[in-house]
């Protein structure tokens, strides 16, 4: 029988790309975000792909609607068997450039909302005797990036929620947590973020497609692992860390605070931080020529000198 895949944050990105592969591979999903328009455009590219879909609108910083995704799930399906927690915000600029609001936002979202979701996921594992969730956290839980510091902090937070869940179903052979850290990834993201640095946010490169990553989701369900990631450069990135984690932390972060925000001027704005966008596409456009780009720029600042 066809697997029952919740993910949420399921409308854009790595979470839309997830939704994507599991439907080729016939499973059975229950897509949730905040944006029920949104969800439709992904139902419909997943039901042309052979899966039956369950969208369910979902804002996961309200705990009773986080608790009727997962009872909504059950009574469509009749078990869940693999909850993906993909969804978050962002926030780039200097601390207390941001309003207490912004702050807020993100901190119910990435930190309390990814908190509801692990707890309704395996009160319905224990309830069932089998699951696994996979969270989505990110490679800045690791590494430094003071150009958007808010959203580091909340994935180091997310990271940490992860490692102790691991060690709580330790002794559930049939229950599994499995965390996954992006680096960079080609998501429109960075274009829905709340920005207050001044100029336009962008992947920081080389930024990988989403769908690597949504492949590394569905082995990371497979076979959990402590923490996994994909592309060359991230598994370099974390065996540096485990090598040197003081220069490696100093040399990423600079490089990310350097190349995550662009050239082009950029107004103040909040983003998609409160109003989730009416519709959603799995690339953010970032990947073509942004690393030849910005060493051109570098290689000709090195000549001029």
């Amino acid at each position: 029988m066809s697997e029952v895949v919740l993910i949420t944050g399921a409308s854009s990105g790595i979470g839309r790309a997830t939704a994507m592969a599991y439907a080729a591979k016939g499973a059975r999903l229950v897509l949730a975000s905040r944006s029920g328009k949104a969800l439709g455009e992904v139902e419909q590219e997943c039901v042309a792909r052979g899966a039956a879909v369950l969208v369910v609108p979902t804002d996961i910083t309200d705990p009773a609607a986080v608790e009727e995704l997962a009872r909504a799930a059950v009574r469509r399906f009749g078990r869940i068997d693999v909850w993906v927690e993909a969804a978050a915000v962002g926030i780039a600029g200097p601390l207390g450039s941001e309003s207490v609001e912004e702050l807020r936002r993100l901190v119910d979202t990435n930190i309390f909302g990814a908190t509801l979701c692990a707890r309704a996921a395996l009160t319905t594992f224990r309830a069932q005797d089998h699951g696994t969730l996979v969270i989505v956290g990110s490679l800045l839980s690791l590494f430094p990036n003071p150009a958007i510091p808010l959203y580091s902090m909340s994935k180091f937070a997310v990271r940490g929620l992860a490692l102790n869940l691991q060690q709580a179903v330790a002794g559930h052979r049939r229950i599994r947590v499995a965390l996954v850290l992006p680096g960079a990834v080609d998501t429109p993201f960075f274009q829905r973020s709340a920005n207050h640095a001044g100029r336009r946010l962008r992947a920081i490169p080389p930024a990988y497609a989403p769908e690597r990553l949504a492949a590394g989701i569905l082995a990371a369900a497979r076979h959990p692992r402590r923490q996994v990631t994909v592309g060359v450069i991230s598994h370099l990135m974390l065996a540096a860390h485990r090598l040197a984690p003081r220069t490696a932390e100093a040399l990423v972060g600079r490089w990310g605070a350097a190349t995550v925000i662009g050239p082009e001027p950029a107004a103040p704005s909040s983003g998609s931080l409160f109003d989730p966008p009416d519709s959603g596409t799995v690339h953010g456009g970032h990947r073509r020529g942004a690393l030849r780009r910005r060493l051109g720029g570098w290689l000709g600042g090195v000549q001029a000198r």
